[in-house]
């Protein structure tokens, strides 16, 4: 039996679903109330989205599981919903991203998606399946040397800790189990990712450095097209967004951002603060330097490389913040993921 293309890939794209709205939700949370100054009214909503788009994820699994084994005639229980990562497992999650509103909200999708993989695992090592992580969309080195290993019988070394192991967000990959040699998914070809692998000698990194150098060229277009579609659209729409004259325009003024972020700019005055925002969104992108991502709404966000200095503005063209990321460039792809 073979798992079709369209099957699979309906499966992966409900579950992906549900870990990408946990994600917006957190977001939106995050936006409304920031993190300056958590409390656990933040781990307890995070954990109330974990907790019920974890349940989703899991019913998933177990309707895969339970169709599968149906298909294959063998008799087995009906499939157990893996349980939600534990209050304490998401508090220790919120506390140690923090600093960076774009990891919670992808620790949030991977605790729901874990559940699913949770699920997936823990019934297949009850009835003695076998198991294989299976690419989807665009896959990173990692998956693809998980994927290399082909089929496995499930047993603990799979789960540690209770959990499924190897689980990311912002990853389309999951697992797929069979009941016997002849189940497969279309296109998982084992033999091709270990062929890659060795390829690269075996090293991960080795990877990675290749496939960030392809991808690298389709972000850069992809960077460029949309900012030439937004200049088109504005263009349209009665002429180029003057940002030389914006404001801070967002849910605070002026003072509350400077005030902020004074650490970042000690001894400027408000005015310096403000026409360097300008300056940032005026000035001609440059690849490695200055680099911009566009909103489905039309606002933008710039990352300056050599100067750290990070802008976005409003859909209206006003400024909504302006700030130099504690991590920097490691902010700056956060915020191209979420994005």
């Amino acid at each position: 039996m073979q798992i079709t293309e369209q099957a699979w890939a309906e499966y992966v794209r409900k579950l992906a679903q549900l870990d990408e709205e946990a994600g917006a939700k957190m977001a939106h949370y995050i936006d409304i109330f920031g993190t300056d100054n958590p409390d656990n009214h933040l781990v307890t909503y995070a954990q109330a989205l974990i907790e019920k788009y974890g349940a989703g994820s899991a019913e998933l699994a177990c309707q895969m599981y339970d169709e599968l084994a149906r298909l294959s005639g063998v008799d087995v229980p009906p499939a157990v919903p893996a349980e939600p990562a534990s209050y304490s497992e998401t508090a220790k999650m919120v506390w140690a991203t923090l600093h960076s509103p774009a990891l919670l909200r992808r620790g949030v999708s991977r605790l729901v998606k874990q559940a699913g993989a949770d699920t997936t695992l823990k019934n297949a090592l009850r009835d003695g399946a076998e198991f294989a992580w299976v690419p989807h969309g665009d896959t990173c080195p990692f998956c693809i040397t998980l994927a290399s290993r082909g089929w496995q019988r499930a047993s603990k070394k799979a789960i540690k800790n209770g959990h499924a192991e190897h689980i990311h967000a912002n990853c389309d990959c999951t697992y797929a189990i069979r009941f016997d040699h002849s189940t497969t998914v279309a296109g998982y070809d084992p033999e091709a990712y270990l062929a890659q692998y060795r390829a690269a000698g075996g090293d991960i990194n080795a990877m990675r450095r290749e496939q960030y150098a392809k991808d690298r060229k389709r972000i850069t277009a992809q960077k460029r097209a949309a900012y030439a579609a937004r200049r088109l659209r504005e263009s349209s729409e009665g002429g180029i967004v003057d940002y030389s004259k914006a404001i801070f325009a967002g849910k605070h003024d002026i003072t509350w951002h400077m005030d902020k972020h004074r650490a970042d700019f000690d001894g400027w005055t408000e005015e310096e603060y403000l026409q360097r925002a300008r300056e940032l969104l005026t000035m001609p992108l440059q690849d490695g330097e200055l680099e911009e991502i566009t909103r489905s709404d039309g606002s933008v966000s710039r990352y300056c490389y050599s100067t750290n200095e990070f802008v976005a503005s409003t859909d209206d063209g006003n400024i909504r913040t302006f700030f130099r990321p504690k991590n920097g460039k490691e902010y700056w792809d956060d915020e191209y993921e979420r994005n």
